[in-house]
C-alpha cells in the first residue's frame, strides 16, 4: 500500500473512512486482471465458469483464515453488510430478537419487534439489562445482535462478554463487524459469536460485496430467492470483481493494523487541539475503548449541516452520523441513546481518518474546525 492515494491529495483531505475507505492500490492491482475475463458467472459448468468459481472459493478461504473462522462456519457473500444484516434479522424471524439501542439502521429497521437494550453515557451496552432480558426469555429461541464497533462514535462493544451472556441463557449471538474489520483485530473464534457480518468497502475493497459468516447448524431462510447461488441463501449471480477485491483487501489487514497506533495518535492530537479551541466541545465515547480512527464531536452552538458544508467548501470530507433519505440531517439516535441532548446531537459530526491521513491533514481539519467555530459563535 502506497503512502498516498488519489482519494487523498494535497488539495483534498478525506476524513470519512467509516462511510467508505479509499480503494487501496493493492486491491486495484490485484483485481483489475479479472476484468479481462470473457465471462464472470461462477454458476456456469464450463471451464470458464469453473475458473471464476475458484475466485469465490479463494475469497472464502481468505476470509476464513483472517478472521479465524472454524470449519463449522459457513460464508455467504451478499451485496453489502446491510444485506447480510437483513439476512440475519429477516431470515431468522422465528427468533425473538434482542438488539442494542445503537445498532446500524440495517439492524434497527430489519429487526422484528425487538427488545432494545440501552447503552450508558459512554455508549456501552448495559450488560445487566441484557442479562435481565435474556433471563426473562430463557427457554425461547432468542437472537442477540450487537455491533462490534459503532459507525458513528467508534465505541467498541464487549462482544466476547455479550456472546458469553447470550450463550449462558441459550441465545445465539450475532455481531456486525463491518466497521471493526481492518481497524482492530477481528477473531471470530475468540469472540465466540455464532454469526458475523463483514463489508469489503470498509477495508479498502470495492463496494458491492459483503459477507455473512455463521454456524452451519443455524437455519437461515433466504430473503432474495431465485437461483441456488450462495448455498441457496442469496439468489443472483455473484459480484465476482467486488468479491475478489474483498479477498485482496482482507489480505492487507495485517498491514492496516500495523498503522493503527499512528492513526490513533493522529486522532488523539485532533481531539486534543479541538478541546483547546473549545473546552465545552464534546467527544462522544471519549472514555470508552474506541476504534483508533473515529471521532464524533459536538461543536457547541453550530449545526451539523453548517459544519459539513464549510468543511466541504474547504475540500475536507467529513460526515454527519445520520442523514435520512431526503438528505436532511437528523439528530443521531445513537447520540440520543448515549444521553446527548437534541441540540448536542444536532451539532455533531463524525471525523473518521485512516491509513492515508497525514499530520498535515490533521492540521488542516483543526484549522477549519477553528474557523467554523470562530465564525459561528461568540468566540472571545
Amino acid at each position: 500500500m502506497s503512502s498516498r492515494s488519489s482519494f487523498d491529495s494535497n488539495e483534498h483531505t478525506y476524513a470519512d473512512y467509516n462511510s467508505t475507505a479509499p480503494i487501496s492500490n493493492s486491491v486495484k492491482e490485484n483485481t483489475s486482471y479479472i476484468l479481462s475475463y470473457e465471462t464472470l458467472n461462477p454458476s456456469s459448468v464450463h471451464q470458464a465458469g469453473q475458473k471464476v468459481r475458484k475466485i469465490l472459493q479463494d475469497a472464502r478461504d481468505d476470509i476464513r483464515s483472517f478472521i479465524s473462522a472454524t470449519d463449522n462456519k459457513e460464508i455467504v457473500f451478499t451485496s453489502s453488510a446491510t444485506e447480510a444484516n437483513n439476512l440475519v434479522m429477516k431470515g431468522m424471524k422465528e427468533y425473538i430478537q434482542v438488539i442494542s439501542a445503537v445498532e446500524h439502521p440495517s439492524i434497527m429497521r430489519s429487526a422484528d419487534n425487538p427488545y432494545i437494550i440501552p447503552v450508558d453515557y459512554d455508549g456501552i451496552v448495559n450488560l445487566l439489562e441484557l442479562e435481565k432480558t435474556l433471563y426473562k426469555l430463557e427457554g425461547k429461541k432468542v437472537l442477540v445482535s450487537v455491533m462490534m464497533a459503532n459507525n458513528e462514535t467508534g465505541v467498541i462493544q464487549p462482544i466476547k462478554k455479550i456472546a458469553q451472556i447470550s450463550h449462558k441463557f441459550g441465545a445465539i449471538c450475532h455481531t456486525d463487524a463491518a466497521q471493526a474489520c481492518g481497524k482492530i483485530d477481528v477473531n471470530m473464534e475468540d469472540l465466540g459469536v455464532d454469526l458475523l457480518t463483514l463489508s469489503a468497502h470498509k477495508m479498502g475493497g470495492l463496494a458491492g460485496a459483503g459477507a455473512l459468516v455463521f454456524d452451519k447448524k443455524l437455519q437461515i431462510k433466504p430473503i432474495i430467492t431465485g437461483g441456488g447461488q450462495e448455498k441457496g441463501l442469496r439468489a443472483g449471480t455473484e459480484n465476482v470483481v467486488a468479491i475478489a477485491s474483498f479477498s485482496s483487501a482482507i489480505k492487507q489487514i495485517t498491514e492496516l493494523l500495523g498503522k493503527a497506533n499512528k492513526i490513533e495518535e493522529l486522532r488523539d492530537r485532533l481531539e486534543s487541539e479541538i478541546l483547546k479551541i473549545a473546552d465545552n466541545a464534546i467527544i462522544f465515547g471519549k472514555d470508552s475503548d474506541r476504534l483508533p480512527n473515529t471521532s464524533c464531536i459536538c461543536m457547541p452552538g453550530v449545526k451539523s449541516d453548517v459544519q459539513l458544508m464549510t468543511f466541504d467548501m474547504n475540500n475536507i470530507a467529513v460526515s454527519s452520523g445520520a442523514a435520512c433519505s431526503s438528505g436532511r440531517i437528523e439528530p443521531s439516535y445513537v447520540l440520543l441513546a448515549m444521553g446527548a441532548t437534541k441540540e448536542q446531537a444536532e451539532c455533531s459530526i463524525r471525523i473518521s481518518i485512516g491509513w492515508y491521513t497525514t499530520d498535515d491533514d490533521i492540521e488542516k481539519i483543526v484549522n477549519c474546525w477553528y474557523n467554523i467555530y470562530k465564525n459561528n459563535t461568540r468566540l472571545v
